[in-house]
């Protein structure tokens, strides 16, 4: 069963393997307390060698995922909190509102890498101005860990940005103009709104369904009266609703852009931690495809390194969005997001931050209602369409006098789109599972107490 779950695309093989774990173990297609097959077992199954099998059992054990036993074997874990925490005050407010990326516990690592950064003749380069594009050997680390994605891109085409918005904001402004019209998914990150009013472009919203954009209204609002200059979209880990768009629809959304020469911006901020074998759009459409991202969401929100990835003939443009704006990325944040992924940091992090969220994710199974959300095993938020009679400003406002933050829904509407009944929950925003868990208490008392139903007029 562990063979047919391990996807081929990803690199190195012994990852694969823990991330297939865990993301069964996410979606209980493997239980608790099952046995993972003998390694020589497992490695004659995939083709592999036994030391890349026991690399991903040892990684795996030191997770949580699993516990090894001398003469019985390896076997999946109850998953429970590494960390102490404390019950949190009855009262306390609790934040679920906010993005806020909980930091591997890797003791040390900034200071280790800032005194081997201050103990080298060059260091003082990294105070110096930095070029527009960003140093070759930080986009040549980046071209790596990009491929972590499905994006084959040589350093020529990345320009490194002062994070992921910095980055969508760089490609908004060099590939359209003020005026003009982008099309995105009609529930959209409350960020790229911000970006889109700040540069005074419009949005022209695009309906979607459990999978993400739908190609055929994406063709309609392409071929409406609105000249469309740009097609944002977020194929994986959509935000709000957690959307995963299938194959299918990628290949389709980049036909459309090329039938209508229409360039593409793909934001991939929120998908960093999902491993996938559906290729990214870029790779379906590079010659028109601006890939955004960051390791934000991997190394902490004070990691400010995102980059944008533009098609060769379009790079010199896509820079001058930096130019405009900051400049230049900070070289010394560049300097240390390469080092850690030379060095296999990086790697280790994603690792952490996919068994964090596995264990809040794992946590909804006791709720109800909670359980029926939209959640996925590497998102650190959930969306839960509401049961009748909620309407989602109600929900919001009954939350908050519970002492529970939530982004109100409206927040995420393109255009003056009727407000899904539906919301969205940050369940890796509380600093401890404790703290989570108060909060998921309170908000499923919430649900199984329904205001009354609303009348309807005449």
């Amino acid at each position: 069963m562990i063979a047919d779950l391990v996807q081929s695309n990803i690199k190195p093989r012994y990852k694969a393997i823990v991330a297939a774990v865990i993301e069964g173990v996410a979606q209980r297609r493997i239980p608790v307390g099952q046995k993972l097959p003998p390694q020589r077992e497992l490695a004659h199954q995939l083709g592999i060698a036994i030391a890349t099998v026991g690399r991903a059992y040892s990684e795996l054990e030191q997770l949580g995922v699993v516990t090894s036993h001398v003469g019985r074997g390896t076997y999946i874990s109850e998953i429970k909190p590494k960390y102490a925490a404390t019950e949190p005050d009855a009262g306390q407010s609790i934040d679920m509102q906010t993005y806020r990326v909980p930091v591997a516990d890797l003791p040390g690592l900034v200071s280790e890498t800032l005194r081997a950064i201050a103990a080298e003749d060059a260091a003082g380069l990294l105070l110096e101005n930095c070029p527009t594009q960003g140093d070759f050997s930080h986009r040549e680390a980046l071209a790596g860990w990009l491929s972590l994605s499905g994006i084959s891109a040589s350093p020529e085409q990345i320009i490194v940005t002062n994070g992921g918005q910095h980055a969508a904001m760089c490609a908004l402004s060099t590939i359209t103009h003020p005026g003009q019209t982008i099309a995105t998914e009609e529930l959209t990150d409350p960020r790229m709104k911000a970006v889109a009013g700040y540069l005074d472009r419009q949005l022209a919203a695009v309906k979607m369904d459990a999978h993400g954009m739908l190609p055929d209204a994406l063709e309609a609002v392409c071929s409406g009266g609105h000249r469309i200059s740009a097609i944002y979209c977020t194929p994986r880990n959509q935000n709000p609703t957690n959307a995963v768009l299938p194959y299918e629809r990628r290949v389709a959304i980049a036909e459309i852009a090329e039938r209508y020469d229409i360039p593409i911006i793909e934001s991939d901020i929120y998908g960093t931690l999902r491993q996938e074998k559906e290729p990214p759009i870029f790779a379906l459409a590079p010659h028109r495809t601006h890939f955004v991202t960051s390791l934000g969401r991997i190394a902490g929100p004070g990691m400010k390194v995102g980059c944008l990835v533009s098609p060769p003939e379009s790079v010199l443009r896509s820079q001058s969005g930096v130019g405009m704006s900051t400049g230049a990325s900070s070289r010394l944040q560049a300097e240390i997001a390469a080092r850690w992924i030379r060095q296999g940091h990086v790697g280790r992090m994603m690792n952490w931050q996919q068994t964090d969220a596995l264990r809040r994710v794992s946590l909804l199974s006791a709720y109800p209602t909670l359980a029926r959300a939209v959640s996925l095993p590497t998102s650190p938020h959930i969306w839960l369409p509401l049961p009748e009679p909620w309407r989602s400003e109600e929900f919001v406002d009954t939350a908050a006098a519970h002492g529970i933050a939530i982004a109100p829904t409206h927040s995420f509407v393109v255009g003056r789109r009727e407000v899904p009944h539906a919301v969205r929950i940050v369940i890796g925003a509380p600093d401890t599972l404790d703290t989570l868990k108060t909060g998921l208490d309170r908000l499923e008392r919430i649900l199984q107490n329904p205001p009354r139903p609303h009348g309807r007029s005449a």
